[in-house]
């Protein structure tokens, strides 16, 4: 099977009628702290201009009541957790939603498989193997930064969990001159690119999107 792709940190109508139009599966909207950051009148309008797409809206340890809100408000149709949220919050946040859920895990906190099998009710996972962002705000950031692990380690066990039968999105650092490779490498079920396929923050390049599209494709 072709990896499905998922274009994050969508600030714009025209930016998801671009992804979408270029074959993009999924479609991140974040509402967690970031330079892409959209809020809800925001995100009201990108789900308008592509009723067909299915969003993905992205948050970072923020309330379950404030993640249900938007969750409702905006119409997205999964949601993606970023932070530390535990098995617990994320089989919250399934019930009150009715939304899959996509837990992801950064650097070295990434879990093996029977770590993942605690989260009884995610449907998806994702490895990230982007450092934290400059200026981290605790020592754990800090730590995960310095030891992060390479782009072939966290290949290795996104191909490890997909044997296991889950559902892993690779993202980090990705973009069309690698994507082939890690595709190749990890067999993830899908892709997700955000940094790769812009102009600048949160401003999608559109001929990025169809390269890298065609290069995780192919």
């Amino acid at each position: 099977m072709k990896p499905r792709v998922k274009i994050c940190g969508i600030t714009s109508p025209d930016d998801a009628r671009t992804a979408l139009s270029a074959g993009a599966d999924y479609l991140g909207v974040i509402f967690a702290e970031s330079p892409r950051r959209v809020d809800l009148a925001r995100a009201q309008e990108i789900r308008a201009a592509v009723p067909g797409a299915t969003l993905v809206g992205v948050f970072r340890d923020q309330p379950v009541d404030e993640v249900v809100r938007l969750v409702a408000d905006s119409g997205v149709n999964l949601v993606q957790l970023h932070g530390r949220e535990s098995p617990a919050y994320c089989d919250d946040v399934r019930s009150r939603t009715g939304r899959p859920v996509i837990k992801a895990f950064k650097s070295k906190r990434i879990p093996d498989t029977s770590e993942l099998a605690a989260y009884g009710t995610t449907s998806y996972f994702l490895f990230d193997i982007a450092p934290p962002p400059a200026g981290a705000a605790d020592a754990a950031d800090t730590s995960a930064a310095n030891d992060a692990a390479s782009p072939e380690e966290i290949w290795d066990e996104v191909s490890k969990a997909r044997h296991q039968g889950f559902r892993v999105f690779i993202a980090g650092a990705l973009d069309a001159s690698n994507v082939r490779r890690a595709v190749l490498h990890s067999h993830a079920f899908a892709v997700d690119v955000c940094r790769g396929v812009e102009r600048s923050p949160g401003v999608k390049d559109p001929d990025s999107i169809t390269r890298f599209i065609a290069e995780a494709r192919s």
